[in-house]
C-alpha cells in the first residue's frame, strides 16, 4: 500500500513538473494560432469587418499569466471601406495603427480562448504609431450617425472586459485632416497614455463619466513644437497633459517664440510687423471637447487660466510701413475670421507682465512702456452665432500697474454683432503716480523729458470703430515741467536739450496744473490712420485728450 502511494505521488509530481516545463517551453507553438484567431475575430466584430489585425509573433507564458505580442498592425480592408461608403454606413473617422511590442499581464489563456469574460491587470504598448483620417466621407457620402456602441458589436464574442491599467509609451500620433481639399497633417511624437479602470460591458456602454470606457485617462505630450504658417514663430510647450476623463488640459511652458532675433526679424519682412514674444509658465483649460480640438474642428472650453507670463511687443520703426490697410484686424474681427468654432466662457490671466518696446527711426534708441502685475478676466470668447445671439459682447477687464507705480485699470467691450464696422469701447483709469517715470518712453519716442509732474488721475472713455474714435479724457495733474530734446548730430547716441524751446513750452504753452476743482474732460474726435494698429488708435485718442488738457 505504501509503495502504491509513493508511486502515485511520484506520477503526479512528474505530471506537474512535466506540465510546467511543457507550458514554459511549448507555450507559443500550441497557443499562438488560437490566440491570433481570437484577437482577429474580436477586431472584425468590433469594426463591422472594416479593420484587419495582423500579428507577427505571440509569446505566451501560461504559468505566469502573461502574453507578449510582437509587430502588430491594424489596417483597413479597402473593399469593405468602399462598400460602407457606398451604403452610407462608413464611420466618420478611420484609423491605422502599428506597434513593436505589447505586453499583457494577468491573462488567463483559457478565459481568452473559451470564455466571454476577460479580466486583465496591465496592458503595455511600446513604440506604437496611430494615424487618424478625418473625415473619410467628406465629399459625396451622407454621414449616418452610428449609435451602435462598441460593446453591442463585440458582445457575441465577449461578454465582459476589464483592465486595471493601460499604458502606452513613445507613441507617434498622426492626424490626417481631410476637411479641406488640401490635406492638413498634424503630428505629435513621443506621446504617452495612461488609462485606469477600463470596463466594457452592458453597464458601462452608456456611462458618460468614463472616457473610452476608462474611469481615468491621461495623455502626455512632451516637447511640443509647431511653426506658424508664416514661418516667423514657433508655438511651443514643455509638456501638454490631457486628463481626458476630467475634460482637462494642463500645459507647462507655453510660448509663442520668434524664430529670429530682434536684429534679424525685420530682414525676413517685406514691410513692418510687430515682433511678439509670449511666455506662460502654466496654462489650463477646463471642460474641453478635446477630441474636436485634436481633429481641428474647433476649441470648446468652459474656463481657461494663463498664469505667470510675460509678453513683449517690439516695433522696429526702421522697417518700411506696410501699404496694406489694417482695417479689419481688431481682436474681435480676428476672432470671427477663425475658420473653426471657438467657445471659451471665461479666460483668466494671472500675474502677467506686458512690455512694448519701440526702436525709434529718429533717435535710433529704444523706448518702452511696461505694465506689471496684470490680472485680467475675459468673458464670452466665441465666434459661434448661437452664443453671440445670447451675449454679443466679448468683455476684457484688467487691473495692473504702469511701470510698477500707478494703478492702471481697463475695460474693453467688443461688439460681435458689429464686426464689419469694428465697434468697441474702452474705459481707462490711471491712479496717482510720479510722472517722471514716463521718461522711459518720452525721451526716446516723444523727444521730451519730464522734469516733474504729479499725476493725480487719468480717466478716458473711448467709443471706436474701423475709421474713428470719440473720446472723453479727464487728466488731473500738478507741477508739470518738461525739457524738449533733439538728436545730437555730433554724437548720434545722445540727445541734446533744446533750451529755448523748453523755456517757451514751460512758460507760454503748457498748463502747469489741472487741479480737480477746475478740471473738465476733453471731448475729442480722432480719425484713424488705416495703416495703424488697434493699439495705435487707442493711444492716439488718449494722447490727443492729454495734449488738449496740458496745452
Amino acid at each position: 500500500m505504501k509503495k502504491v502511494i509513493i508511486v502515485a505521488v511520484s506520477i503526479i509530481a512528474i505530471l506537474i513538473i512535466g506540465g510546467y516545463f511543457y507550458l514554459k517551453i511549448r507555450k507559443s507553438k500550441d497557443f499562438e494560432p488560437l490566440i491570433k484567431a481570437k484577437l482577429q475575430q474580436l477586431v472584425r466584430d468590433a469594426s463591422d469587418s472594416l479593420y484587419v489585425l495582423n500579428i507577427d509573433k505571440i509569446e505566451v507564458d501560461v504559468v505566469g499569466a502573461k502574453l507578449k505580442v510582437h509587430n502588430a498592425t491594424l489596417s483597413i480592408d479597402s473593399s469593405r471601406l468602399s462598400f460602407l461608403l457606398a451604403s452610407g454606413r462608413a464611420p466618420e473617422d478611420i484609423f491605422k495603427a502599428s506597434l513593436s511590442d505589447l505586453d499583457i499581464d494577468g491573462l488567463d489563456i483559457s478565459d481568452l480562448l473559451n470564455k466571454k469574460d476577460i479580466d486583465l491587470n496591465t496592458l503595455a504598448l511600446n513604440n506604437p504609431t496611430l494615424e487618424i483620417y478625418h473625415p473619410v466621407n467628406k465629399r459625396d457620402t451622407i454621414i449616418i450617425n452610428d449609435t451602435t456602441t462598441l460593446y453591442s458589436r463585440i458582445q457575441k464574442s465577449l461578454g465582459h472586459f476589464s483592465l486595471k491599467q493601460l499604458s502606452v509609451s513613445n507613441m507617434n500620433f498622426i492626424d490626417h485632416n481631410l476637411q479641406q481639399e488640401k490635406e492638413k497633417l498634424t503630428t505629435f511624437k513621443n506621446v504617452s497614455l495612461k488609462f485606469n479602470d477600463i470596463e466594457i460591458d452592458s453597464t458601462t456602454q452608456f456611462d458618460t463619466t468614463r472616457f473610452l470606457y476608462a474611469k481615468h485617462a491621461a495623455i502626455y505630450l512632451p516637447d511640443y513644437s509647431y511653426h506658424t504658417p508664416d514661418s516667423l514663430y514657433f508655438i511651443k510647450a514643455d509638456t501638454i497633459i490631457v486628463h481626458a476623463s476630467e475634460k482637462l488640459i494642463d500645459i507647462r511652458g507655453l510660448a509663442l517664440t520668434p524664430r529670429y532675433s530682434k536684429q534679424d526679424f525685420g530682414k525676413q519682412l517685406k514691410s513692418y510687423k510687430d515682433r511678439y514674444d509670449i511666455k506662460f509658465a502654466n496654462a489650463s483649460f477646463n471642460d474641453v471637447d478635446w477630441y474636436r480640438l485634436f481633429l481641428g474642428e474647433g476649441f470648446i472650453s468652459k474656463q481657461a487660466i494663463f498664469s505667470d507670463g510675460t509678453m513683449e511687443v517690439f516695433a522696429d520703426k526702421n522697417i518700411s510701413p506696410s501699404p496694406k490697410s489694417k482695417i479689419g484686424n481688431y481682436p474681435h474681427q480676428l476672432l470671427m475670421r477663425l475658420n473653426f468654432p471657438v467657445v471659451i466662457d471665461t479666460v483668466f490671466i494671472k500675474n502677467f507682465k506686458f512690455t512694448y518696446r519701440e526702436l525709434s527711426q529718429k533717435t535710433q534708441k529704444t523706448g518702452e512702456i511696461t505694465w506689471t502685475d496684470i490680472n485680467a478676466r475675459i468673458t464670452n470668447v466665441t465666434n459661434v452665432k448661437e452664443k453671440i445671439a445670447v451675449n454679443k459682447l466679448v468683455t476684457v477687464t484688467a487691473q495692473s500697474k504702469l511701470y510698477d507705480e500707478g494703478s492702471f485699470n481697463v475695460v474693453f467691450n467688443f461688439d460681435l454683432t458689429k464686426v464689419e464696422s469694428g465697434n468697441f469701447t474702452v474705459d481707462i483709469n490711471l491712479g496717482p503716480m510720479d510722472g517722471k517715470i514716463l521718461n522711459q518712453a518720452t525721451q526716446t519716442l516723444g523727444l521730451f523729458e519730464v522734469n516733474s509732474i504729479s499725476i493725480k488721475k487719468l480717466t478716458a472713455h473711448i467709443i471706436a470703430n474701423n475709421n474713428s474714435a470719440r473720446s472723453s479724457v479727464l487728466f488731473i495733474y500738478d507741477d508739470l515741467k518738461i525739457t524738449a530734446l533733439k538728436k545730437d548730430d555730433d554724437d548720434p547716441k545722445h540727445l541734446k536739450k533744446r533750451k529755448f524751446l523748453s523755456f517757451v513750452a514751460n512758460t507760454f504753452i503748457i498748463n502747469k496744473s489741472n487741479k480737480i476743482d477746475d478740471a473738465q474732460p476733453e471731448y475729442i474726435s480722432y480719425q484713424r490712420d488705416p495703416h495703424r494698429s488697434f493699439f495705435s488708435l487707442i493711444w492716439k485718442s488718449l494722447l490727443k485728450g492729454i495734449k488738449g488738457t496740458a496745452s
